[in-house]
């Protein structure tokens, strides 16, 4: 067990007008002689992150300093002061924190702010003097990594497309009992917007929520308050309109070919106005913060041509002072800069140190003192940095005797390590694969018996499992270490039970499709039929085997990582030509997609014999014994997308992804508030091939009339309550901006016959509850304000309810800096998918 001090220890603003520029950032010349201060470092245990090592030397951080002074444009901490922590809601915590930093040196200070690395990836500093012991600051968004004999858990986009807040909060705890099992302290997740989803092509979109903002928040507010339950300290990432991996930061690690040196091209610039940073960008992390995020983590990018952790706007204005934020703003790996207009500017910690043998640069530490005393950085900046660390860890903590030491070794997964699973854990991993599950298409009707559900397994003759994804990985998953990216051609390796990067966890053991079907037939009369071509050189034994079964099942895969955006939203290992393959062969084609997110189905969708779609995301290690309940019946599907599939690449928001060959390179967010999924769709008068929201059922739903009642209720949902202003002109008058203003109802109804195709248990319909604005806010995009998954026996009836917050119908005023109701008529839809809408209600205000 593990003790935060040690035995001998005792421890006795209003947010200014000023707006985001939407003016794109300046070019800054960049000295040609900067590539020949590079030369190669020992990788050493960077090959846990996946990123070729540069080392800085002293000359080049010195220039690349200047460089980036002249690029705080809208970074200064004079106009956006520093504000002090008072701690919030931690204020036993606080108070422990600041008596303990009041009493430290300088040195002693930094060092706490200073990260660096060994058995986890990142830690605090330590202070021995005074009995303080390092905090281990551990990935990821789907569990500990890289760690073994830990669970790997669905992906955020998975859980989010099970639309059922329940298991949000239920994943989120059972990941943060095992980073307590295993002694971590902060845990590095959930990703919380950054990204979001701006583009459908982004590496990281699965490491997210999806693009839909309400749904984003209501999962990240879940995942936080599940992964605190037991102390341990979430870190919600990444700070902010981080959207893209291509030119992620400064050191060129991720650019698609070699125009310009390492460390001589800037990061992507994401350029956009206050209206989108607020109603976009900011609201997923406005849910964590009121969740009670001990951490926020700030990202690769530039936004307004200053860096997001040297950002005096983001970071002190609308972070610390306007949501409120009493925590610490912690670096990315490699996401610090500079000293000097990185702690003004908000920063609190420094990630990883000079660790990795400098690969990041030595910031914090000599540096950041000699800063301090020459007076060019404040001391009591640096003791609030500390305080900010401290504080809710000590809140979340004390003096925990039971809270276990760190039980693995990052830098080398052979040291023994204690098993942290429960079987617990495995059901919850296989209940969210089953209910993120989204059916797409499906024939089954009284005048078609293909599709689903199939027919009773021991009638079934026979079934062909196909394709590079329905079978095992021939080398092993738990071998490709420390991320799956490391397996060479990743999409061509068995089933894929997530993506590459920090969004990757070790699995323990992983269930393939085959595998589990093969299980299931022990105990029925069909024959299982196999082949796992990777790829169509040669698919003469794919081809027979669909063709002498009496259903083709084809799973298919799209890889993608961290480090890297996708090419196109097409199939890996050539997916679409095998299921073209065994539809040619077999008139019942069902196809299973593995997939990050949006993905391009036209060339096959609307062949004749391909009869169902299951959408199944990044399941997790479990993902193979989700898909026969489904497939046979024993559960009717209930995902619903939790983004839009378009027709083709072109329907999505042109260039979401920068590439530009410059050395300043820039996104402009020039949508706004339009988005890149939904909103951008209906903007453009795309017609989706599946809408936001779709997924079908076993069953068949009505839904009554929609009743609105103004019924104000107060806030009990904010654990931090923020600092986000607003109008109190219309509405009841409330305390919060949170405060429940209007409540919806609608009765559904599960009309199907007891026993419908073949299914009679249960099914679940999502009520969506979708918003439009009055006219004077008629540019407001209609968005999504409410959703509700019901549970229904056939011939089944329930209510579901929308508690609609001042903030869910408010946007936000530029030129007021607050959150308004709109004067006039709103309109309410519910239904089953952003497109397909049952019932309609309105309210005036």
């Amino acid at each position: 067990m593990r003790l935060l001090f040690g035995a001998a220890q005792a421890v006795a603003v209003v947010l200014g007008g000023s707006v985001l520029s939407s003016a794109p950032s300046q070019a800054v010349p960049f000295d040609d002689t900067d590539s020949d201060l590079l030369r190669p470092a020992s990788r050493g245990g960077m090959d846990l992150l996946g990123f070729d090592a540069v080392e800085q030397t002293p000359e080049l951080i010195s220039r690349r300093t200047a460089q980036l002074n002249a690029r705080q444009l809208s970074g200064d901490n004079k106009a956006f002061p520093p504000p002090p922590t008072k701690g919030g809601i931690w204020r036993k915590g606080y108070a422990h924190a600041k008596s303990l930093v009041d009493q430290m040196t300088l040195e002693e200070v930094v060092n706490v702010t200073t990260g660096y690395s060994g058995t986890c990836v990142g830690f605090s500093g330590e202070v021995p003097r005074l009995g303080l012991k390092a905090a281990c600051l551990q990935d990821g968004p789907i569990g500990p990594r890289p760690v073994r004999r830990v669970s790997q858990f669905p992906a955020a986009i998975t859980t989010s497309a099970t639309w059922d807040r329940s298991l949000f909060y239920a994943r989120g705890e059972a990941m943060g009992r095992q980073f307590k099992a295993k002694g971590v302290d902060m845990a590095l997740s959930p990703v919380t917007g950054g990204p979001i989803g701006r583009s459908p092509l982004s590496g990281r979109i699965f490491e997210g929520f999806g693009p839909d903002v309400y749904l984003h928040g209501a999962a990240s507010y879940e995942t936080v308050v599940g992964l605190q339950k037991n102390g341990l300290m979430a870190c919600s990432k990444h700070w902010i309109a981080y959207e893209q991996e291509t030119f992620r930061n400064q050191y060129n690690n991720t650019e698609p070919y070699s125009v310009f040196p390492k460390n001589e091209q800037s990061p992507i610039d994401s350029v956009l106005d206050d209206r989108t940073t607020h109603q976009l960008y900011m609201w997923p992390f406005a849910e964590a913060v009121r969740a009670g995020s001990a951490a926020v983590m700030c990202s690769y990018n530039e936004v307004n041509g200053s860096h997001a952790c040297g950002n005096a706007q983001i970071l002190n204005g609308l972070l610390k002072t306007e949501l409120g934020f009493a925590g610490p703003v912690v670096s990315d790996w490699g996401g610090t800069w500079d000293n000097i207009n990185s702690w003004p500017n908000g920063l609190d910690v420094t990630m990883p140190g000079s660790a990795y043998d400098g690969q990041f640069g030595y910031f914090g530490g000599s540096g950041l003192i000699d800063a301090v005393k020459n007076g060019t950085i404040p001391m009591d900046r640096v003791k609030d940095a500390a305080v900010r660390l401290l504080t809710p860890w000590f809140d979340h903590q004390g003096n925990n005797l039971t809270w276990p030491e760190v039980s693995f070794d990052v830098r080398d997964l052979t040291v023994p390590t204690k098993g942290v699973r429960k079987p617990s854990d495995a059901d919850l991993i296989r209940r969210i694969g089953e209910e993120s599950i989204t059916l797409l298409k499906n024939v089954k009707s009284t005048n078609d018996s293909r599709g689903l559900p199939l027919k009773d397994p021991n009638e079934l003759s026979s079934i062909a499992i196909l394709g590079q994804d329905s079978s095992a990985n021939p080398s092993g998953w738990t071998a490709c270490l420390p991320d799956g990216g490391k397996c060479p051609t990743p999409y061509n390796n068995g089933t894929l039970p997530a993506g590459g990067g920090s969004g990757w966890a070790n699995p323990s053991y992983v269930i393939d499709l085959y595998a589990s079907m093969q299980h299931h037939a022990r105990s029925a009369a069909y024959d299982v039929n196999h082949d796992n071509s990777r790829g169509a050189a040669d698919l003469t034994n794919f081809r027979n085997q669909a063709n002498v079964s009496e259903v083709a099942v084809v799973s298919v895969s799209a890889w993608t990582s961290e480090g890297y955006d996708r090419a196109n939203l097409t199939l890996s290992g050539e997916g679409e030509e095998l299921i073209k393959a065994a539809a040619e062969m077999n008139n019942n084609t069902i196809v299973v997609i593995h997939a990050p997110g949006p993905l391009l189905v036209e060339d096959w969708i609307d062949h004749p014999n391909v009869t169902a779609v299951l959408f199944a995301y990044y399941p997790g290690e479990a993902g193979g014994s989700s898909i026969p309940p489904i497939l046979f019946g024993d559960k009717s599907p209930s995902g619903k997308l939790p983004f839009t599939i378009g027709k083709a690449l072109e329907d999505y928001l042109p260039k979401s992804i920068v590439d530009d060959h410059v050395v300043d390179p820039v996104s402009n967010f020039t949508e706004g508030i339009l988005g890149g999924d939904y909103a951008w769709f209906e903007h453009a008068n795309h017609t989706p091939r599946y809408a936001f929201g779709h997924g079908l059922s076993y069953a068949n739903f009505s839904f009554s009339d929609l009743d609105v009642q103004a019924k104000h209720a107060a806030d009990n949902t904010s654990i931090a309550p923020t600092n986000e202003r607003w109008s109190s002109e219309l509405g009841a008058q409330s305390e919060s901006l949170y405060d429940q203003l209007l409540l919806l109802t609608v009765d559904i109804t599960n009309t199907a016959p007891k026993s419908h195709h073949g299914y009679s248990g249960p099914a679940a319909e999502v009520a969506q509850l979708y918003v439009s604005w009055p006219e004077e806010s008629s540019d407001n995009p209609r968005a999504l304000r409410g959703f509700e998954k019901v549970w229904l026996g056939a011939g089944e009836s329930k209510t579901a309810s929308f508690s609609l917050r001042r903030k869910d119908l408010s946007t936000w005023n530029t030129e007021k800096q607050e959150w308004e109701l709109s004067r006039g008529k709103y309109t309410f839809n519910v239904g089953s998918s952003s497109s397909d809408l049952r019932s309609t209600a309105s309210y005036s205000f």
